[in-house]
């Protein structure tokens, strides 16, 4: 199994993990060549007490695909697309206002745009915070176009590049919407639609094809039509008080884009869902959470969704009854990123202890693998195009290769001559 990381310090990394050797027997291992490399230097030099990082697992690869550390160039957001000649890509939203389509297979950057204005300096309040510089909230990409949003509510949507190969920001739509986004998020089957929200910000779903705003020479504007969809606060509480807002995070969960329903979390502990055609207050709201959760992942294959809270606790919600399932134990810091396999076996996860795990998803959600980053990870990609194989379809691989050398073979030798014995005369 293949994953990819984009991390804090500006890079892109590439994991590659043997699923045949286990979690088990990689610490095993790992901790018995720490204990030989230990002993071998107090034996050259006694009293040095320099301590180590974690030992590196068998089975498992790591590699860095693009960038240098550097934090100005740190990652907040990045996602996969494919390019116009079909190779596939990474988008990255950096720290300093950049947006950057790199390669997946040769690393090189093809195209790059940086955000007029990103790295001014200002002192906003509102609503009771004071925000003083911009960060990305969300980037995505596909069809060679890519839509980004920051903090301060400005969603760019254009193509990368125009026929001269510069980028197009003449071709941009440009909105400005309420500031203090915390989170965007694209439609996965179409990504000029997406969804918003944030600190006293409701969730809002717009397209960005279709939505009328102010053009690129005139900068942000406030859009003059409506959204697709925004949603209405719950009613006040007991004491008839407002009900405050945050959205941290939401993921689509149909591919019907004129009518949406959408799986929301929040920073007050509940996870909330949303169903345009019914109405604009969510149909279901529950608290599974003690405390606020920020990362939330829907699963392509069952009724489940997945959500990481504040403290480094990772859990499983059955989306028919808002229960949790069950959680997932060992992670030492609070997670940044979720990531499910192709079948939806499996779910791995990363954030600030530095460590991508990967956990049985389902039964007794076990620890399957694990490996050290050396760095903040603030995104991760599960590759589907890497297949793992199982026990059986590595020995009928390996059988086919053998047949197929044992043909070549064949074609190398050169054919015996055919001689036939004459008999005798009488």
């Amino acid at each position: 199994m293949r994953f990819y990381t984009g991390d804090e310090s500006g890079l892109i990394k590439a994991i590659d993990i043997d699923h045949n050797v286990t979690l088990l027997e990689a610490q095993s291992q790992a901790a018995k060549k720490a204990k030989a490399a230990a002993k071998a230097k107090t034996l050259e030099k006694k009293g040095d007490t320099t301590p180590a990082g974690p030992a590196e697992l068998a089975g498992v690869g790591m590699r860095t695909v693009s960038g240098a550390v550097s934090r100005s160039q740190g990652i907040q957001h990045m996602c996969t697309s494919t390019w116009a000649t079909g190779e596939s890509v990474f988008v990255v939203g950096r720290k300093n206002g950049e947006i950057e389509a790199i390669s997946r297979d040769s690393g090189q950057s093809l195209v790059k745009f940086a955000e007029p204005g990103f790295a001014d300096t200002f002192s906003i309040k509102n609503n009771g915070r004071l925000i003083t510089e911009r960060h990305y909230v969300g980037v995505g990409a596909a069809d060679g176009r890519f839509v980004a949003c920051t903090n301060m509510g400005e969603v760019r949507y254009q193509p990368f590049a125009s026929a001269d190969g510069e980028p197009a920001a003449a071709a941009a739509t440009l909105m400005k919407l309420p500031m203090d986004a915390f989170r965007m998020r694209v439609h996965p089957k179409r990504p000029s639609v997406f969804a918003v929200g944030g600190r006293e910000q409701e969730l809002t779903v717009w397209d960005a094809e279709t939505v009328k705003a102010g053009a690129a020479e005139g900068g942000y504007a406030k859009p003059s039509s409506a959204p697709i969809f925004k949603s209405k606060n719950v009613p006040n509480d007991n004491l008839d008080l407002h009900v405050p807002v945050w959205i941290t995070d939401m993921q689509f969960t149909s591919d019907d884009t004129a009518n949406p329903t959408i799986a929301v979390s929040t920073g007050y502990k509940q996870i909330r869902i949303y169903d345009a055609k019914a109405q604009p207050r969510p149909v279901h709201n529950w608290t599974p959470s003690k405390h606020p959760i920020y990362h939330i992942i829907v699963s392509h294959t069952r009724p489940e969704l997945y959500f990481a809270d504040n403290t480094g606790s990772l859990s499983q919600l059955d989306l028919r009854t808002g229960k949790v399932i069950g959680g997932y134990k060992g992670i030492a810091g609070a997670v940044k990123s979720i990531a499910l396999s192709e079948d939806g076996s499996k779910v791995a996860a990363a954030g600030l202890d530095r460590y991508l795990r990967v956990f049985e998803a389902g039964g007794m959600r076990r620890p399957l693998h694990q490996a050290y980053i050396k760095q903040r990870v603030s995104h991760v990609v599960w590759d589907w195009e890497q297949k793992d194989l199982g026990l059986d379809e590595i020995e009928q691989k390996e059988a086919e290769e053998i047949w197929e050398d044992m043909g070549r073979l064949d074609q190398d030798v050169p054919p015996k001559r055919r001689t036939t014995k004459r008999k005798a005369a009488n």
